[in-house]
């Protein structure tokens, strides 16, 4: 949606004299239009530059120096309840000043990594297993685990409570123990919350790691169907309603938080009459106590008169003269695709965890990215792009005879960005690659090939920049007692060091888990702490470059053909850096066969786009196989990869065997892709990038030329040679 709009005409004239006049760097005047049957209050935030934080519905926002995308959002709330956030790009290609030097930092010492063990991870979920159809993330639940072999408790004394979200998580747990979790909660109700172990190297995760066999449950959400409340760690704003049962004397019987989607569950009350919802200003609303057992669901309710305020618009203007597409553009979060079902705004790239400003900036602290933390997450003397550059002797700053190499194209299946990579190796421990990324195609879906052609080439002259994200693999001395590890980092247009990046329309996410959502993260879960106990090394993985997976120019120099010898290096690289077992092999199979695309001379190595692993040959089944060429590689072997061995796809035996990370395979698959009565908390959580998923449900008997990969997926598990269990698959609306 964004590259569609930006491509539109600048229009004005008397704009563009206005802003060729332009000294220093741009000064736009931000403007919300937006309504509601309450007063409203604003808040803003920028992802660089400086914008003035004021409750008004217009602001100021200084830009940085020199080119490219930078965006500010707006959150609007109404203090009952109602909250709706929203953003604007401006585009500095045509109106900014010069890029000035920005005067950086040096890599810091890393402290010592105060951090034994991994994390462990949780979601618990009330009343799953008890009733059809109640099963909600429950927050306030406090948690402890015991090993049960040494005794060790986590945490050693007290107790970590879920958030809003129903997640907790465990820090310092040894990657041998087999735990025993204990939950407490509705109204002091003890519960074994002992998970079905699912494990992702030491990090474990658990999506119904515990219920309540006494709750019953319902919704309380605004007139217009929104949760009452926010949770939002972008601006930090954390508002929930609650749920309180009363006796007929209006004593307080129990009283529980609604989470982050409106569901709620309490304890069973016999004496109870009435249940009451509080949320910030907003009036008391009150629905009887009335349990259907067939269900044990509460009525709905809602707070009548009081909805999420109506953003109309965002506009900018320069001088006095409004900024039009592609300079400025008004970017609500895209709509009207497979997407739409998917209700929680922040679920894509984050299915590992979703950090917080502070814990984004422990993270740079850790690697040596920054000298310190400021209040509520500064990053304090941090390095820039070009600091990064000279360190890891990359681009301009190549050193002994090395060659860094550069491939740009479109990931077209991923996050339809058009982008520019480099990558450079000095040996199996040191290592490094960079990825700008720019606008992608105005159609993400089947785009023409002067779409594409327009993309990558305003890619490879910089323009149209979001933001470039950097990976090093290499030695610190005093972290991951001094072995190898990969870092990451994101610089904006203008070089500055970013704690966040929003690629995909549904929220700024925070690193690291914005990174290990495809990275792996073996030593990740759930959020990095921000107390100081996070590792350097949380388990991340460069990505093999799958040339499948892109769309390239036609543009001389620039097509597929004249770019497979650098796409080859760059696969080389990552080799080098630390790779999975996954990687190893896939990267050797590409290489090893040959496959229906070929290059004239003198391109010497051409991936092989058709490569099926030979554990999905060797099964025989022809359906299997198309499901392996037609979704796998498309949809979920980019990250998979890089992920820990029970999640590698390529291994056909970590979808048939039960004894590995999914209990039941032949359900679990289906449950986390599709929509299915087995374990709706998890239904439609992959493929967890935004335009990934969008692709797969639109392919489903599209006339396009696309691939079907929904219809590929569904013969799969209808697959009998292949599945001993299967659960069904039902097509998006």
């Amino acid at each position: 949606m964004l590259a569609k709009t930006l491509i539109l005409s600048l229009g004005a004239s008397a704009l563009l004299a206005a802003t060729n006049a332009t000294t220093g760097p741009p000064i736009v005047t931000l403007t919300v239009q937006a309504t509601d049957s309450h007063p409203l209050h604003y808040m803003w935030q920028s992802t660089d530059g400086s914008i003035t934080n004021q409750d008004s519905a217009t602001t100021t926002w200084t830009l940085p120096t020199g080119g490219g995308l930078h965006f500010a959002y707006v959150l609007v709330y109404n203090k009952m309840g109602g909250y709706t956030e929203r953003r604007i790009a401006v585009n500095t290609d045509t109106i900014g000043s010069p890029l000035a030097l920005i005067l950086g930092s040096v890599y810091a010492a890393p402290p010592a990594d105060p951090q034994v063990g991994d994390f462990y991870r949780g979601r618990i979920a009330t009343g799953y297993g008890n009733s059809a159809g109640l099963e909600n993330f429950t927050p306030g639940i406090k948690v402890f685990a015991t090993d049960t072999g040494t005794g060790q408790r986590y945490p050693a004394t007290g107790n970590v409570v879920t958030d809003q979200k129903g997640e907790f998580v465990l820090s310092g747990v040894q990657p041998t123990s087999n735990l025993a979790v204990t939950c407490q909660g509705l109204a002091g109700v003890v519960a074994d919350c002992t998970p079905t172990p699912e494990v992702d190297g030491f990090a474990t995760t658990d999506y119904l790691a515990g219920s309540f066999a006494t709750a019953v449950g319902g919704t309380f959400t605004l007139q217009d169907g929104s949760p009452c409340g926010i949770y939002d760690k972008f601006f930090g704003v954390n508002v929930n309603a609650a749920a309180t049962v009363l006796d007929a004397n209006n004593a307080v019987l129990a009283t529980e938080p609604v989470n982050e989607l409106g569901d709620y569950s309490l304890p069973l009350k016999p004496k109870g009459t009435k249940v009451q919802f509080t949320c910030q200003g907003a009036p008391l609303v009150t629905i009887p106590y009335f349990i259907d057992t067939s269900t044990y669901k509460l009525p709905a309710a809602k707070l009548s008169g009081v909805s999420a305020p109506v953003v109309s618009t965002m506009t900018a203007t320069l001088k006095g003269i409004p900024l039009a597409p592609p300079v400025a553009i008004f970017l609500p979060p895209p709509s009207g695709l497979p997407s739409d079902i998917v209700k929680r705004t922040d679920d894509f790239l984050s299915e590992k965890g979703f950090d917080t400003r502070m814990g984004a900036c422990m993270y740079y602290l850790t690697i040596g990215a920054v000298q310190s933390c400021g209040t509520g997450g500064t990053l304090m003397g941090a390095i820039t792009f070009d600091d990064w550059e000279r360190s890891v002797h990359i681009g301009p700053y190549t050193v002994n005879g090395k060659t860094t190499y550069t491939a740009s194209y479109i990931n077209k299946v991923d996050l339809n960005l058009a982008r520019v990579h480099q990558s450079v190796s000095y040996g199996p421990h040191f290592t490094a690659a960079v990825v700008c990324n720019h606008l992608g195609a105005s159609d993400f879906f089947n785009p023409t090939q002067a779409d594409v052609d327009n993309s990558v080439n305003n890619a490879v002259a910089n323009k149209n920049l979001v933001a470039c994200v950097a990976m090093d693999y290499m030695i610190s001395p005093g972290a991951n007692n001094d072995q190898p590890y990969v870092r990451f980092l994101i610089f904006g247009p203008n070089g500055r060091l970013l704690p966040s990046v929003n690629l995909d329309g549904r929220g700024e996410k925070f690193v690291p888990g914005t990174c290990v959502v495809c990275h792996g993260g073996d030593h990740y879960a759930g959020y990095f702490p921000t107390d100081g106990t996070g590792p350097a090394n949380i388990g991340g993985h460069f990505l093999p470059y799958d040339v499948g997976n892109f769309e390239f120019s036609s543009t001389s120099g620039l097509t597929k053909c004249d770019q497979e010898e650098q796409l080859y290096h760059l696969n080389q690289n990552v080799l080098n850096a630390g790779p999975t077992a996954a990687e190893q092999e896939l990267i050797a199979g590409w290489y090893s066969t040959s496959g229906s695309v070929t290059c004239p001379s003198p391109t010497a190595h051409v991936l092989n786009e058709d490569y099926v692993p030979p554990s999905w040959v060797a099964t025989g089944d022809s359906v299997a196989t198309n499901f392996y060429s037609t979704v796998v590689a498309r949809s979920c072997r980019t990250c998979h990869v890089a992920m820990v061995e029970p999640y590698n796809f390529d291994h056909v035996a970590n979808l048939q065997n039960s004894t590995n990370q999914m209990p039941a395979p032949g359900i679990d698959f289906p449950a986390t892709v599709c929509n299915n009565d087995y374990d709706s908390l998890r239904s439609h959580t992959m493929p967890n990038s935004l335009v990934t998923f969008n692709r797969f449900w639109k392919s489903y008997q599209n006339t396009a030329g696309v691939p079907d990969q929904a219809q590929a997926m569904m013969d799969f598990l209808n697959d009998n040679t292949f599945w001993t269990d299967s659960a069904p698959c039902t097509p998006l609306p």
